[in-house]
């Protein structure tokens, strides 16, 4: 349902932004949503392209996001697109620029207008997506179980003078998890030169792998979740990128033409060259809600298991003894009502899922400004207020 309502915006840069201050409490596992689409004959599999239902036929009050928009334009909220999937239908869907909503307004805006065939770069929610691959290749035997150490998969990578020992310990669950103990950043100037992977490795620890601790700058490690891409890599004999391909993008119609993900090119012949398991994906925003409608209907898609529905559940479940609600690279939001999780990328990039009420929430943007209050006010509450 596209009105190509266009807004104002002003563009902007962050360097990364991480949800926080989610309220810890128990953890109830998603219900299996309801039949795909409720049932209704002229609904299909989004494989080829969504189905498309108005926002009043899906029970959803067109009035609040009326008012969304205006929110958005009043406080010129860089975001780049909106959209809302709801029992298997695409409802809403707005590419956002020079609104038309207050006439009066003259807001120049110097960024890209994006559209439904334009890629987007998705940030760290590639990192959600990796976990999805680590999901898809233990449920096809490439990697046995997320107890294994990465060392065990490079033991030739082990260097016993150059490495702080306690490295050896690190587990896939620690990196699927941000407890690898690895900091958030790329050493400078680089020891190793263009060997990427060696690059990683040589990173320091903040603690112990394992130890709990709040999600932070310092903790959240973009080098871990490219680790397990060079397990990926290494287990399946693939790149990253074509495995996905084979295993994820392409049962969910998700084409290779239509997105980018970018590699440690710079590596010498000799090297692993890897895709970045922390960011780098760039595709449409209605691919992105196929990534979470998957998620939606545990892994289950058209009648086939993508990946493992307990690879889902076990996605959505933190640690009781960390300081942030965080799953295996997906954040989760259970201390809201209904609760939800997401994949979450800088700039304001995220691939909401909400069990409860049987929706996928896709946002695009330039800088992460009032959309946790967007999703939370207006487009969850869309769904409510007529329930």
């Amino acid at each position: 349902m596209k009105k190509n309502i266009l807004i104002g915006i002003v563009a902007g840069v962050i360097i990364i932004g991480i949800t926080t201050g989610f309220i810890v409490i128990p953890m109830l596992l998603p219900s299996t949503p309801p039949p795909p689409g409720n049932g209704d004959s002229g609904w299909s599999w989004p494989t080829d392209g969504w189905s498309t239902s108005t926002l009043e036929e899906q029970n959803m009050s067109s009035s609040i996001l009326d008012d969304m928009n205006y929110f958005i334009f009043y406080n010129q909220i860089e975001i780049d697109s909106i959209s809302i999937i709801k029992n298997g239908y695409l409802v809403y869907e707005e590419y956002y620029k020079d609104s038309l909503i207050n006439p009066d307004k003259n807001f120049t805006y110097t960024g890209v207008l994006y559209s439904d065939t334009q890629k987007h770069n998705i940030w760290s929610c590639t990192k959600s997506i990796t976990s999805l691959l680590i999901g898809i290749a233990i449920d096809l035997g490439f990697i046995d179980n997320v107890s294994q150490k990465f060392f065990d998969f490079f033991p030739e990578r082990w260097n016993e003078t150059g490495f702080d020992a306690r490295k050896q310990n690190i587990t896939i669950e620690h990196l699927l998890k941000m407890e690898s103990g690895l900091t958030g950043y790329l050493p400078y100037p680089d020891p190793y030169g263009y060997d990427y992977l060696q690059r990683l490795l040589a990173i320091p620890l903040l603690q112990d792998p394992g130890d709990p601790y709040e999600v932070t700058w310092d903790s959240y490690s973009n080098a871990g979740t490219t680790l397990l891409s060079a397990i990926i890599n290494r287990t399946t004999g693939r790149y990253t990128w074509d495995f996905a391909q084979e295993y994820l993008f392409d049962p969910l119609g998700i084409l290779k033409e239509n997105m980018h993900w970018s590699n440690s090119s710079q590596s010498p012949p000799g090297n692993l060259t890897m895709n970045y398991g922390s960011s780098g994906i760039a595709m449409y925003p209605q691919d992105m809600a196929k990534i979470g409608y998957l998620c939606l209907n545990n892994g289950t898609w058209n009648g086939t298991q993508i990946v493992s529905s307990d690879w889902i559940k076990r996605s959505q479940i933190d640690d009781p003894a960390g300081a942030v609600v965080y799953g295996y690279l997906w954040w989760l939001s259970w201390g809201f009502s209904p609760a939800y999780y997401l994949a979450g990328g800088a700039n304001g990039q995220k691939i909401v899922i909400v069990n409860e009420i049987d929706m996928v929430i896709v946002l695009t943007a330039h800088v992460d400004r009032y959309q946790d209050y967007i999703i939370q006010n207006y487009i969850i509450e869309s769904a409510m207020s007529n329930n």
